[in-house]
């Protein structure tokens, strides 16, 4: 297979999807490419740092579609990707002009079928990062499948040279939210004055509005330490993911509360994102209180620590999310011959 990912540069957990990707593809020696369309959403070193990361894979950064077309012309490209809905028009333009399969991936919460129906019917699949996503794209469920985001379990794992030397128990918020999903967040920041002083409550990411009584710290591309630091983290989505795996106890916080996250909750279907459409439970002063006293208090936090990242392992490695949207392309490079594999190289 030649993959051409299209995206654009920003800093958001899409870029960091799209990033993880390409690069697992092309360790597992498949050629891979990114073409983003030009947003200007970056300054120009952001921009940079962002594609030095890259390593050796491929990019474009482009303004029309007949710049993207003869990117994959180039490219020799035989399946291409849309992630983010800035590049849906050009790619469905471009797999319909060359004939090309078109895979799509929905990342959010939209309503798909009436801004980007054509889209969606010319993709060949169609990838749901959750069951909220895959939901608003209904029409199309027959081509739908739901890979949730895996994240590198490698890069976000635990410090064993930061073992507890003191009483202190450090709770982490990370994420960056605004609107309805700093809902929690509004919630967890009354019950920190209610605290004892052995927990120590400090937030990491971008909150609109930002907490009062906890200090927030900006975001940074390199959240690894503070999240190996955390012994209890509230986030949802990718963020809890990498806390988690850094051996931080993961707490389900966004529009809704989901507690504590358990193997047997992730097998019952517990989705970790919070927002509106999983009608999660509202977050309550008592409720976030008592569990943070209760998991503060627990005679084994070493162990629920070493739970969090057992249950990372386990349900969120990037190599398995790799595998599965391998999966999707074969499938789609099938269908695009009348059932035949034979454009699978």
């Amino acid at each position: 297979m030649r993959i051409v990912l299209t995206s654009i540069l920003c800093q958001s957990g899409l870029m960091t999807h799209v990033h993880g990707l390409a690069c697992h593809l092309a360790t597992q020696g498949e050629y891979v490419a990114i073409a983003f369309k030009r947003t200007n959403y970056l300054d120009s070193s952001a921009q940079q740092g962002i594609l030095t990361t890259l390593g050796e894979v491929p990019y474009l950064i482009y303004d029309t579609a007949a710049e993207l077309r003869t990117f994959l012309l180039e490219s020799g490209c035989t399946l291409v990707h849309a992630h983010s809905h800035a590049t849906f028009d050009d790619a469905t333009q471009v797999s319909l002009a060359l004939d090309i399969p078109l895979v799509v991936t929905l990342h959010s919460v939209f309503p798909w079928h009436r801004r980007f129906r054509l889209t969606l019917q010319t993709a060949r699949k169609i990838i749901a990062v959750g069951p909220a996503q895959a939901h608003s794209a209904r029409a199309f469920r027959g081509r739908m499948v739901i890979i949730q985001n895996g994240i590198d379990t490698d890069f976000f794992r635990p410090n064993e040279e930061l073992a507890d030397k003191s009483d202190t128990v450090n709770v982490l918020w990370y994420g960056r939210v605004d609107g309805r999903l700093s809902r929690g967040l509004k919630v967890l920041d009354r019950v920190v004055p209610m605290l004892p002083s052995t927990i120590n409550v400090t937030g990491l990411g971008i909150a609109h509005p930002p907490p009062r009584y906890f200090p927030m710290l900006p975001w940074t591309d390199n959240p690894l330490p503070h999240l190996q630091k955390s012994h209890i983290t509230f986030a949802h989505g990718r963020s809890l993911r990498e806390a988690m795996s850094c051996g931080s106890i993961g707490m389900l916080l966004g529009y809704g509360y989901g507690g504590r996250v358990t193997e047997a909750r992730l097998k019952g279907g517990l989705v970790l994102d919070a927002f509106p459409e999983y009608r999660l439970p509202r977050p309550r002063v008592h409720h976030l209180l008592h569990d943070i006293l209760e998991i503060a208090d627990h005679s084994n936090l070493a162990g629920l620590r070493k739970e969090a990242r057992s249950i990372a392992l386990e349900n969120f490695d990037i190599k398995d999310m790799v595998d599965a949207v391998q999966a999707v392309y074969c499938d789609a490079l099938a269908r695009s011959c009348g059932g035949s594999s034979s454009l699978i190289s």
